[in-house]
């Protein structure tokens, strides 16, 4: 049986912080994970929930109270594997008189890149992050968006086999997350692997392969998409809008339950066959049908289930 590689591994690393006058604060408590190579790793939770201080862990910015870790096979803040990993910050922050050439030559320059090699480097990733027609811009004159695809490039620019991201859509209008989303699958289809940090539920859901769900400090749990969001195998839900109140009334007393989100209604079946008979009592009866199929989970009922349980 072939050996699964691992790009991340951690086995009860904690973090305490000292906050003075004698006290501390916990920052991350017995995370053990492990990432696979080549796969898009989630990282979920609410804030203060220790995110930021595994990331930092991972990158070698602090050091853990105990507990052991691996980065590509390195101990954590080995500067071997630092060398070959990218990392883009939440709110990068960029010199505002460099135009987008120029700051990923600085960025370059610090991994010894430099001439022709670096030049079409330099290009390469532009071109990627759509930035190549505005590269004479200045960072002064970008847009929130732009600045997140020029930071997305600079932490390409030394061709890292993994790729740390802390909130890459955060604060972005829906085609700037969209294409920042496609490069994030594309960097994946390469074969990098990526390490994502976010609260934005719905977006980490189609994006990553595996995720963690992270509450006071605890993982409290993980794993692959699929096993995460899978629900009962017997149960069918419908979700629609547009219903009288009357055949709401109706549908509600075929179904086993009922949740009201917003203008939608779902409503869930014991079976494929009272399922697909409601769906058709709804379109013949006026409704709009959104939905109808296996009760599949979302990532943020199962995050609201297990954090409210920690919380609890």
């Amino acid at each position: 049986m072939a050996t699964i590689a691992l790009s991340i591994r951690t086995e009860n690393l904690t973090k305490i912080y000292k906050v003075g006058w004698g006290r501390t604060q916990l920052g991350l408590d017995n995370l053990s994970l492990d990432v696979t190579e080549g796969q898009i790793f989630g990282l979920v939770g609410p804030n203060g929930s220790g995110k930021t201080t595994a990331l930092k862990l991972l990158l070698g910015l602090v050091f853990p109270t105990s507990g052991t870790g691996e980065v590509m096979g390195l101990p954590l803040g080995s500067s071997e594997y630092k060398q070959r990993v990218g990392y883009l910050p939440e709110g990068p922050y960029f010199y505002e008189h460099l135009t987008a050439p120029e700051l990923l030559r600085m960025y370059g320059s610090l991994f010894g890149m430099g001439g022709p090699t670096l030049e079409k480097r330099i290009q390469e990733l532009l071109e990627l992050v759509d930035m190549w027609t505005r590269r004479h811009y200045r960072v002064q004159n970008y847009s929130r968006g732009m600045r997140q695809r020029v930071g997305v490039a600079q932490a390409l620019i030394n061709d890292p086999d993994l790729v740390f991201f802390d909130e890459p859509t955060s604060g972005l209008d829906p085609i700037g997350a969209k294409d920042i989303r496609e490069v994030i699958l594309k960097l994946r289809d390469r074969g990098k692997t990526i390490f994502l940090c976010s609260h934005l539920l719905k977006e980490m859901e189609p994006l990553c392969d595996h995720i963690g769900i992270l509450a006071r400090g605890k993982l409290i749990a993980q794993g692959s998409v699929m096993e995460l969001l899978e629900g009962d195998e017997k149960r069918y839900r419908m979700e629609t809008t547009g219903l009288s109140d009357e055949l709401e009334a109706k549908l509600a007393q075929r179904a086993t339950g009922v949740v009201k989100l917003d203008d939608t209604v779902r409503f869930l079946f014991d079976g494929q066959q009272s399922a697909f008979e409601a769906a058709g009592v709804v379109t013949s009866e006026g409704g709009t049908l959104l939905t109808v199929g296996p009760d599949r989970r979302t990532l943020e009922e199962v995050f609201i289930e297990v954090v409210g349980e920690e919380t609890a």
